[in-house]
């Protein structure tokens, strides 16, 4: 009995110090594996934490750059009614109860000055600007105050003048938009000198991958009169031919851009630098669809808006040649404002004359089927970059009073005559009801003197003179 005892004692402490061993290892096992998983989940909030941190950056850059670009916007629209000048860029509508029944309150960030009562503009869309009253403001706490500056805020609009709704589904809808711009210019300044496009710009860093905000800031362009520098040279008004900028890309052999300011003021802040750099010291209005016709023409790849800042907007002719094809477009422009969607009619080979006959030249006579060919003429000129200047005229025969035509005299390059002699008539044919007969001329052929233009003016000129 000793003797097995004995042994049974011996054994116990061997096979508790391998027990002892073999859980000391499985230990150090488990807490190894948790301390490697604390690690990477301290790792992974330092990761997050950062990207945040970087996201916060770049949202406060955003904003830094959109407020310098503001001030820069504001600053060429001083106020001569008493009131600081203001634009909001509507990021939102906001669904509660207004102080006024009926109002409709909007969110967005505030640049320049707005105070409770204040009439305002309504820019969206391709619509005619509306006014509304400013019934509340409320800041970013929604605290009600009359009057903000630089921050966001909450506006509480009037209907103003925006028209009813024609039906049901109609009245549902937002009356201001999102994107929309908010500004006090006066009616006048702010149609005409086309502040929304520069305000829109001004936020573009903050919204340039929405696929919402890029349509309304190509409709906004579709609405805003461009200035493009150009150098004038020549004698008379009858012989001055004009030259174009050119952005040249960085990438060897690529097409110059053509710059375009999105107003006079810009131009004009920045002509003195243009006329030294090149003698670019006259400006040339457009619209979207003349600058469209040139930044896509042989010469060209595109353009780029307001090239000295405060936002460049390069629209490249890919781009261009979407827009020229959208709804909006035609809407504005027509179906035959682009080069592309004329197809050349033939033309009727003219039967020789017995004998010359003597005309005399007239004016075309306003109202009836006149007003409508300028119109078509001078959308026509307009769309084509080609094209400097174009008289109507009409000539009567001396003999046969009967015996009227209209004779289109266009300043044009020599090899293009003949295909804008054809878009020409394309657009004209449509209106001639009284007078059937149709007559093209080159400019250059032809011997004019100087007191020509004062008494027969240009139905079409792009030199604006």
């Amino acid at each position: 009995m000793a003797l097995f005892g004995k042994k049974k004692d011996e054994n116990k402490p061997e096979e508790q110090n391998v027990q002892n061993g073999s859980g000391s290892k499985e230990m150090d096992i488990i807490l190894q594996a948790r301390k490697e998983e604390e690690e990477e989940r301290k790792a992974k909030i330092a990761e997050r934490e950062a990207e945040q941190q970087e996201y916060r950056e770049a949202v406060a850059a955003d904003m830094t750059k959109a407020a310098e670009a503001a001030a820069d916007v504001i600053s060429m629209f001083p106020a001569t009614d008493g009131n600081e000048r203001f634009f909001m860029l509507v990021d939102a509508n906001v669904y509660t109860d207004p102080v006024v029944e009926g109002d409709e309150i909007v969110t967005g960030y505030l640049r320049g000055k707005v105070k409770k009562g204040q009439e305002i503009q309504v820019l969206s869309g391709l619509d005619d600007l509306n006014r509304v009253t400013v019934n509340a403001i409320r800041n970013d706490d929604r605290e009600l105050i009359d009057e903000a500056c630089d921050q966001k805020v909450e506006l509480e609009l009037s209907k103003g003048d925006f028209k009813d709704p024609e039906s049901p589904d109609e009245e549902k809808e937002s009356r201001v938009r999102n994107f929309s711009i908010l500004t006090n210019l006066p009616a006048k300044e702010g149609a005409s000198e086309g502040i929304r496009l520069p305000a829109m710009l001004c936020e573009f860093s903050r919204y340039q991958g929405d696929q919402e905000f890029f349509g309304q800031l190509m409709n906004a362009a579709m609405k805003t009169e461009f200035v493009i520098p150009a150098k004038v040279t020549g004698g008379n008004a009858h012989q001055k031919r004009v030259a174009f900028a050119g952005l040249q890309p960085k990438e060897n052999g690529g097409k110059p851009m053509l710059p375009a300011f999105s107003g006079m003021k810009g131009f004009q802040k920045h002509k003195a630098m243009l006329t030294k750099m090149g003698g670019f010291n006259d400006g040339i209005n457009m619209d979207f669809a003349q600058l469209c016709a040139i930044a896509r023409d042989e010469n060209h790849d595109g353009c780029v808006v307001d090239p000295l800042g405060p936002v460049i907007f390069s629209l490249p002719k890919s781009v261009l040649d979407t827009a020229v094809n959208t709804i909006q477009y035609h809407y504005l422009f027509g179906e035959n404002k682009t080069a592309e969607t004329l197809k050349p009619a033939p033309q009727e080979a003219e039967k020789p004359s017995p004998k010359l006959k003597e005309y005399n030249v007239m004016n075309l006579v306003p109202g009836g089927e006149s007003n409508y060919i300028q119109d078509a003429v001078k959308k026509f000129g307009g769309s084509h970059a080609d094209i400097v200047k174009i008289f109507v005229v009409m000539i009567v025969a001396v003999e046969d009073p009967q015996d009227r035509a209209y004779v289109c005299i266009v300043d044009c390059p020599k090899e293009k005559f003949d295909m804008n002699c054809k878009g020409l008539e394309k657009v004209i044919r449509p209106y001639m009801r009284t007078i059937r007969n149709l007559q093209f001329r080159p400019y250059d052929k032809e011997q004019f003197n100087d007191e020509f233009a004062e008494r027969y003016p240009w139905t079409y000129n792009k030199l604006s003179f």
